[in-house]
């Protein structure tokens, strides 16, 4: 009875604790005894450590990562209060790794959810039943010659709040997940082992400002450490390397604030300064004195014209390494060091320049998400994407939606990347409107203003970083013209972006954004409410081109609009990758799952809207990646008299002159290769043109066939990750008017007979056999030699797997009529009759379901060869649009090796092909599958002149365009990648391959669009509307 008194005891002492306003549900409280924000570096004891800046070398470092001891609660009522004190036995609990997010490591679930907040709203009230609670233990013991120093313990990113305890004594708070947190630890700590209490909130009133589109997950996401500084210490430092007017020399500029952390004055020191260039020549050096005030902070300032400065951009990143050395009476103190790269961002004349260039931003939105380890990213796999980014001539990340690991600044100031650096704000889930906004609530005004500076005092000395962002999706209000100010005051180099910026009619006009952003406005809008009406900033796109799924259609519509308007500067795609999250199948088969398939019933989530990227969340290339390469290519051939092999090339970098690629060329005669050859290195500086003409070539073009030249643009040395040789443009360009044709005679010589009962026709020859079945007017039957070739016939189909830009604009519901269209058709008519050496098989039927006719017609000639002419007749207009038209036939498994001349080697769609040569190809059909996130369309393949699918002899059939169609050949039929009418939580898992190959054969089929995935449609030349539609191709035997 006494156990239940102290245990009712205890519940009412917490919930009594509760009553009060917590931090973690006071907007005013999201920081408590946590040290001011600073830039990114570590003290060193010499300047040789400092300059190589490799922390682990450093004696005044100490990394605490590795396996804590964990607690998980389902909220903080029956979380274990006490566990910061020393003799809290934590022997029992498991341990956990730093960092990591528990949601990964078993604990907990995961929440996907775009928009909605994953907890009921009410602001900046949090769930008090389910808020969970990790707490974690560790110990640590600091070096004996941190004795009479400042210690700090520095926790690179926690989410979402955080208490910290060292030695049982209360050291701090913290919100903000995704920018540092470090506390002044010096006084907590005793010799010998010391222990640390970290407990962290899944959810707090910060939270609301952190409804970015991606999974939920918590815990200690980034490293944790200490670092010990003399009493007197370097606090911070900004440095501003920046350019003159005529953009050719240096413009270098450093104030170093001088903390005094004595209670008396501090005398005798002096801050010295060098900067070295990229082979470490000192370029600059100076010393200024200084005396501190007790308990104070002194900033001294440095400033120096360099002359003819190596600059930094995306394309060459050169870095200077600055060193910073506190000294005492000549002595060092304490040194450190970082890079730093000469250059300018700016909006000058309406157009966002970096060194005086009007660059293109060929950029991508980046989460942070690994499929294993959540929101913990590796250096591994920031090098993966850098590789990746660089292969496919992206040059331009946005931090997506919040302060990014600080290693990635570094390695894009390295590698060359050029950021837009996001703050962690968003606030999606409260929408735009004034009176509902958080952007325009004044009590989260410091909030607000705090998760900025934060990130810009963090990040200012990055080279990489052009433009600052405030955030996203927040909408907009005093809160953001707040922040604009304070951003613009404190960092006049750069400038700033906001998407909903102005955007709330007549309210906030003021101005506070640098830049037009606006997400996903498509072309047409552009024109109209952009073009000529903001002459003072460039348009740049912070989103467009909604990668989910297959998608990316009309990516080459953006570019020529880009390349066309001197005020549009491209745009960031979203995204990079699918947020798929690595598991296993009970029998060990893995793919990548998405929300849905971790949320408890009845907790929202938004499916598979998390799987946007042009790469899965392995990093495997998406087909439509390779368009975006195409269309951000950096190198531009185009014909000036293409039949007399003249040219034109276009070198579109602004900091890279043409020698530093060599062309290849290569001239195809229906698809083989008869001549290549090599283009001169070229000298031609960045943003000109040069014609030139393919010498050692004389055209002879022959009569019906059909001549390409291709032209490959290759690096010629290594750099920047991006290996020598490798293809940074691609061209294709046709050379004659011929289009490759497949001919049909109905007079081959040969035996042909046609014989008819009730149920079918067939005729044969003397080495084949056609049937055509005459209740369905399928042709059902094709042997050649004594083999079977076909596994199903010839059905009419208009029909494809949705897409999820499908489902985003309602094809499988307003297009449903067309769906089983083929399948229900009812045949009126077969009509038999000899033409020629041949036989000509006609069959009228109608579709019912959509109130057409269609005729198939059938010619079949003495050699085995069937022309199949396949049209469509609608009279009903207010139809809806065809997702597709052609046939769907089945062929039996082993016939699974694919040849065609069309376009390739990926799949590609009629407003995704632009990067898809035409040429000859060869693959096996499991090839040619692409594993979507969730199942859908994939496979197809425009402008094919004929394609086979043969056995590993070379036997089989091929399919010849009248002159072009599209192929798609699968192990799986369209059923199998469909979902219906709605979405089903299916995967790639979900896909079992079948014992045949799925063949179609088609005139064609709708764009996949990809303005957005939520309503727009392919754009109208790329659709299918009710209409009269035929086509023809040729059946023939293959491997004779």
């Amino acid at each position: 009875m006494r156990s239940c008194y102290l245990t009712l005891l205890a519940t009412l002492l917490t919930f009594a604790s509760f009553a009060q306003v917590n931090d973690w549900e006071n907007p005013a409280v999201f920081s408590v005894n946590a040290e001011k924000p600073h830039a990114t570096f570590i003290p060193y004891a010499t300047e040789k450590q400092a300059l190589a800046d490799e922390a682990s070398a450093s004696p005044y470092y100490k990394l605490l990562n590795g396996n804590w001891k964990f607690n998980w609660s389902k909220n903080p009522y029956v979380r274990p209060a006490d566990f910061y004190k020393e003799d809290y036995d934590v022997s029992k609990w498991k341990e956990i790794p730093v960092p990591s997010d528990w949601q990964m490591q078993g604990y907990d679930y995961l929440i996907y959810t775009n928009v909605i907040y994953p907890f009921p709203k009410d602001e900046p009230h949090i769930p008090h039943d389910y808020n969970p609670v990790g707490s974690y233990k560790t110990s640590f013991e600091v070096p004996a010659d941190w004795k009479d120093r400042e210690v700090f313990i520095h926790f690179g990113g926690v989410n979402s709040a955080f208490y910290v305890w060292v030695n049982g004594q209360k050291v701090g708070y913290n919100e903000d997940s995704k920018t540092p947190a470090e506390f002044n630890i010096t006084k907590y700590l005793k010799a010998g082992k010391n222990s640390l209490a970290v407990e962290v909130y899944r959810w707090c009133d910060g939270s609301y400002l952190e409804d970015q589109d991606f999974f939920r997950m918590s815990g200690i996401e980034r490293d944790v450490y200490l670092v010990s500084t003399p009493k007197v210490r370097i606090r911070d430092f900004f440095a501003h390397s920046g350019l003159d007017e005529n953009y050719t020399n240096g413009k270098f500029s450093l104030d170093v604030d001088i903390l005094n952390h004595l209670p008396k004055g501090a005398s005798g020191y002096s801050v010295k300064v060098n900067l070295y260039d990229a082979g470490n020549k000192t370029v600059y050096t100076a010393e200024q004195p200084l005396s501190v005030k007790p308990s104070a902070q002194s900033t001294l300032s440095f400033s120096k014209d360099i002359p003819a400065v190596n600059q930094w951009s995306a394309e060459n990143p050169y870095l200077y390494t600055l060193s910073i050395q506190l000294l005492k009476d000549g002595k060092l103190v304490e040194a450190t060091s970082t890079k730093t790269g000469f250059r300018t961002s700016e909006i000058k004349n309406g157009q966002l320049l970096v060194n005086g260039k009007p660059i293109l931003i060929k950029g991508v939105n980046r989460h942070e998400h690994d499929p294993v380890l959540g929101h913990v990213i590796t250096r591994d796999m920031m090098i993966k994407d850098i590789k990746l980014m660089k292969a496919f001539d992206i040059n331009a990340v946005r931090t997506c939606h919040y302060p990014n690991d600080p290693l990635w600044y570094k390695l894009c100031d390295e590698y060359g990347l050029y950021l837009w650096d996001e703050a962690n704000i968003e606030s999606h889930g409260y929408g735009y409107e004034t009176n509902e906004t958080l952007g325009n609530n004044p009590r989260y005004l410091q909030a607000h203003l705090n998760r900025m500076q934060r990130m810009l005092e963090r990040d200012k000395n990055h080279a990489s970083v052009v433009v600052w962002s405030m955030g996203n999706e927040a909408g907009d209000g005093i809160n953001f013209v707040e922040g604009y100010k304070w951003l613009k005051n404190r960092d006049a180099s750069r400038p700033v972006h906001y998407e909903r910026a102005e955007r709330q009619g007549k309210d906030f006009q003021e101005r506070h954004t640098d830049i037009i952003p606006w997400m996903y406005a498509k072309v047409d809008v552009i024109k109209r409410k952009y073009i000529g009406k903001y002459p003072d900033r460039p348009f740049i796109w912070c989103e467009y081109s909604h990668a989910m799924g297959n998608s990316n259609g009309n990516f080459k519509e953006y570019w020529d609009m880009v390349r066309s308007e001197r005020q549009m500067q491209g745009g960031f795609i979203w995204d990079w990758v699918d947020q798929g999250i690595l598991q296993k199948t009970k029998d060990g088969r893995t793919y990548f799952a998405y929300g849905g398939d971790f949320e408890p019933a009845g907790t929202h989530n938004d499916n598979n809207f998390c799987a946007n990227g042009l790469v899965s969340a392995d990093r495997t290339p998406h087909p439509g990646l390779w368009e975006v390469k195409k269309n951000y290519q950096n190198v531009h051939i185009k014909a000036i008299d293409a039949g007399s092999l003249k040219f034109e090339i276009y070198n579109e970098n602004f900091f890279t002159n043409l020698d530093a690629y060599q062309t290849e060329w290569e001239i195809i005669e229906n698809g083989k290769v008869i001549k290549s050859g090599k283009l001169p290195v070229m000298q031609l500086a960045p943003q000109q043109r040069k014609q030139f003409e393919i010498s050692d070539y004389k055209p002879g073009y022959q009569s019906g066939k059909e001549y390409f030249i291709n032209f490959y643009t290759k690096t010629r040395e290594e750099k920047n990750l991006v290996p020598k040789g490798h293809v940074v443009a691609t061209d294709q360009i046709k050379l004659n008017d011929a289009v490759y044709a497949t001919p049909f005679s109905t007079a081959v010589k040969g035996k042909i007979k046609s014989s008819e009962t009730a149920n079918a026709v067939q005729v044969s020859g003397a080495d084949f056999s056609v049937q055509i079945d005459k209740q369905s007017g399928q042709l059902v039957s094709y042997q050649y030699k004594g083999q079977e070739l076909l596994k199903k016939g010839l059905q009419p189909n208009f029909w494809r797997a949705p897409t999820d830009n499908d489902f985003g604009n309602k094809m499988p519901s307003v297009c449903k009529v067309w769906k089983d269209a083929g399948k229900q058709l009812q045949v009126k008519d077969v009509k038999v009759r000899k033409l020629d050496n041949s036989y000509q098989v006609t069959v009228n039927a109608g579709l019912p379901a959509v109130r057409s006719a269609l005729r198939l017609t059938y010619t079949i000639n003495a050699g085995g060869e069937v022309q199949v002419q396949d049209s469509v007749l609608i009279t009903d207009k207010k139809l809806p649009e065809l997702p597709r038209f052609g046939l769907n036939l089945q062929m039996p498994v082993q016939y699974s090796q694919v040849q065609w001349y069309g376009r390739g080697p990926l799949e590609n769609y009629s407003d995704r092909n632009w990067a898809s040569h035409v040429g000859l190809y060869q693959a096996d059909v499991k090839d040619l599958y692409f594993p979507y996130i969730r199942p859908q369309e994939n496979g197809n393949h425009t402008d094919i002149r004929w394609v086979t699918l043969t056995d590993k002899d070379g036997f089989g059939l091929k399919f010849a365009g009248v002159p072009l169609v599209n192929f798609t050949a699968l192990h799986n039929t369209i059923d199998d990648f469909d979902d219906g009418d709605e979405k089903h939580q299916r995967h790639t898992v979900d896909v079992v391959p079948r014992d045949l190959v799925s063949v179609d054969i088609d005139y064609g089929q709708r764009g996949l669009g990809g303005d957005n995935s939520w309503g727009f449609l392919p754009h109208d030349a790329y659709r299918l509307f009710p209409e009269n539609y035929g086509y023809t191709f040729i059946i023939s035997p293959a491997g004779k």
